[in-house]
């Protein structure tokens, strides 16, 4: 797990010291966007946990440690895609959505970890290191909602109640002056706006369902 930790660190680096981001672009959509692919569909696969290991502090340390590098590629992904209109580049969100719908079944799991890690960190206070973290976890549980249908029934089907109770008021608990603050209650709060648009959606449809039994 080490190794996957390292490598996917090394993948962000390159990412982020890209001089110029077209750069990126032309990497991720080279060979018909094969390197985004393989991206997409390695960091899919979630590293399978002996039983014997299962509690062990030291390696949930290393399986937080690797979701939170595989988020933050992820990010770097999806923000390179959203960059597009800027450069006349032909990478965009769709192709990203694209392969994570091929890639439903391994990708579902890791989206709904995701989910729960950003639900974990924002369910107490996020020190000022942590605001990162947080903007970047909730970045790309945002983008890939509006972007993926797969990950926008996940959300959906599994993480509402949970997303609206421990997401309310981020505000509270993000340290002020923090790097990224503004940035990451945004983020955190344009989830939370989705999530209230979904609940009344269901609302409304069950109470047209309980008007027609009456």
């Amino acid at each position: 797990m080490e190794y996957l930790i390292l490598l996917e660190s090394c993948i962000v680096s390159m990412f982020r010291e890209a001089e110029h981001l077209p750069h990126r672009m032309s990497l991720l959509a080279a060979n018909s966007h094969d390197m985004l692919r393989l991206l997409v569909e390695n960091t899919s696969l979630l590293p399978h946990i002996p039983n014997h290991l299962s509690g062990n502090a030291e390696m949930e340390g290393l399986v937080d440690e690797l979701l939170d590098t595989t988020t933050s590629l992820l990010f770097e992904i999806l923000l390179t895609a959203s960059e597009h209109p800027t450069f006349g580049s032909d990478l965009t969100l769709s192709h990203v959505s694209r392969f994570v719908e091929n890639s439903a079944a391994n990708f579902m799991p890791l989206y709904s970890k995701i989910i729960d890690r950003g639900l974990s960190v924002i369910s107490r206070t996020v020190s000022a290191n942590a605001t990162l973290l947080v903007y970047t976890l909730f970045y790309v549980v945002e983008a890939l909602s509006r972007g993926s249908r797969v990950c926008n029934e996940v959300l959906k089907s599994n993480h509402l109640e949970d997303i609206r109770y421990y997401c309310a008021n981020p505000e509270l608990r993000i340290i002020r002056y923090s790097p990224l603050q503004s940035l990451a209650i945004q983020k955190v709060n344009d989830l939370l706006a989705t999530i209230r648009l979904y609940i009344l959606a269901l609302e409304d449809i069950q109470s047209l369902a309980i008007q027609k039994v009456l």
